[in-house]
């Protein structure tokens, strides 16, 4: 699954460009993150197909519009970080989000592990002639009734592993569903039916990705892996070969 990407770039004016949308003026400043993981529920900027003219921050981990209490909103918050590509049209939990709530996300890279031995090895894997690149995911707005607190909330799309995952991600096998920057507009369009939408969402192409692996630090409890040093090449001898 992805349950941790980075987004290192500040150029806004390059996000915009992309995206031909705009930073909202009381948009706080975003987030550097080297390492962020979805359990811990970062707050993205994401642009959506109801508001495609603007980027704003929703928190990964979608909640349902319909949920009824705090608890529930708790439990899908940690469950829907992702939302498989061959299931999201018979979820309940999707159903009414990947038909007319999708979303793009900008993202520098993303990470899996690959198991050698019963011994797990992070990789870190990106577009080669894109720093910057997108996922696709759908969104939902839920309001807790308690505190009145509005918390938008986004999933990112997997798909069953293209060649060069399935031999990093060797376990699952799945990666993030990923957008040529052509098929940006085309995702957002609020008006796209079943057919076209499950045609988009397939493995991206092997070729147009690199991977390397990194340091183990991404997955320490005493320091913290949201640094630049968790981006540097680690070679590990014990594998037979990394994959640029």
């Amino acid at each position: 699954m992805c349950f941790t990407i980075s987004y290192t770039n500040k150029d806004k004016k390059k996000l915009e460009k992309i995206t031909q949308a705009k930073f909202q003026d009381t948009e706080p400043e975003i987030p550097v993150y080297y390492v962020a993981s979805g359990f811990m529920h970062p707050k993205w900027p994401i642009v959506t197909s109801q508001r495609p003219d603007i980027i704003q921050l929703y928190r990964w981990g979608l909640i349902p519009v319909w949920t009824p209490n705090t608890k529930l909103a708790t439990e899908y918050e940690n469950n829907n970080l992702n939302a498989r590509s061959e299931t999201i049209f018979e979820k309940k939990t999707f159903y009414s989000a990947i038909r007319k709530q999708r979303c793009i996300i900008p993202v520098t890279g993303f990470f899996e592990w690959r198991e050698v031995n019963k011994l797990k090895y992070p990789y870190h894997i990106q577009l080669k002639n894109e720093e910057l690149f997108f996922l696709g995911g759908i969104y939902d707005s839920w309001v807790n009734k308690e505190s009145g607190e509005v918390l938008n909330t986004f999933s990112i799309i997997t798909t069953p592993a293209n060649p060069l995952m399935a031999k990093i991600h060797n376990r699952k096998q799945r990666m993030p569903f990923i957008l040529n920057h052509e098929q940006i507009s085309t995702w957002l369009n609020p008006n796209l039916n079943e057919v076209i939408i499950k045609s988009m969402m397939q493995p991206f192409d092997e070729h147009l990705l690199k991977a390397y692996t990194i340091s183990k630090r991404i997955t320490s409890k005493t320091s913290d892996p949201n640094v630049p040093e968790a981006l540097e090449p680690i070679e590990y001898p014990e594998l037979s070969q990394n994959f640029y």
